[in-house]
């Protein structure tokens, strides 16, 4: 319990290698956010064309929450730590980077008019999505210290992961989950899907974090082996 909350003590929220992750993702939703907002001049204007930028802010803020967690962890792989301080260090870094948009996410609720409540489960939903792409991230800057290489596996694999998800494994889609939320059809027929969806990804979690767990103590194994200090 103790070492858990040592661990939570040293999450350092702002690095000087993921700064700019935070100010990136305010900048390129915020755009299309300020673009779908109402004319001042028109209190009707949320059935005007300006609305048509509302999918276009989601469908942004899925992309690069994605992104920038995924690119969170080779980041933290850098880290000499515990594993779980890293681990601790590299979920809170996601966390954080939603907890910034809230403000957005709060915005979105009054142009879409969607329950509150809804919109947070959905968020939810990302949470745990970028949780397992930071994860899958920090593997691969343990894996593979060239950043080039990193740079290729990375988003080849994010690539093909979201189009593949498209025609099987649906549930790991974040875009078709989160239309789902975001939507205004009812959710009664779905609530099957949406299970499995939350149920695979924090059971994907789960399984990240054992293995990169596993692949920081063998970093940490073959520094001490090589007569380095951690």
């Amino acid at each position: 319990m103790r070492s858990a909350r040592e661990a939570i003590a040293r999450i350092e929220p702002i690095m000087p290698t993921t700064w700019s992750a935070y100010v990136g993702y305010l900048v390129l939703t915020g755009i299309p956010l300020l673009m779908a907002l109402p004319s001042s001049a028109r209190i009707d204007a949320l059935s005007e064309p300006r609305l048509s930028m509302v999918p276009i802010f989601v469908t942004a803020a899925i992309a690069l929450f994605t992104i920038y967690s995924l690119n969170f962890g080779p980041a933290h792989a850098k880290l000499r730590r515990s594993p779980q301080e890293i681990h601790t260090s590299l979920l809170g870094h996601v966390g954080f980077l939603m907890v910034l948009s809230l403000p957005y996410w709060t915005v979105f609720v009054g142009i879409s008019g969607l329950p509150l409540a809804r919109i947070a489960v959905a968020l939810f939903y990302l949470v745990l999505y970028g949780s397992c792409w930071a994860l899958i991230g920090l593997a691969i800057g343990l894996r593979w210290p060239s950043e080039i290489t990193q740079f290729n596996i990375k988003y080849a694999l994010l690539i093909v992961s979201v189009i593949g998800t498209f025609f099987a494994l649906r549930p790991l889609n974040p875009f078709l989950v989160l239309s789902l939320w975001f939507g205004e059809g009812s959710l009664k027929e779905q609530w099957g899907f949406l299970l499995l969806a939350y149920g695979s990804l924090g059971a994907g979690i789960f399984l990240l974090l054992r293995w990169t767990a596993t692949l920081l103590n063998k970093r940490d194994q073959d520094i001490i082996a090589e007569g380095g200090t951690l």
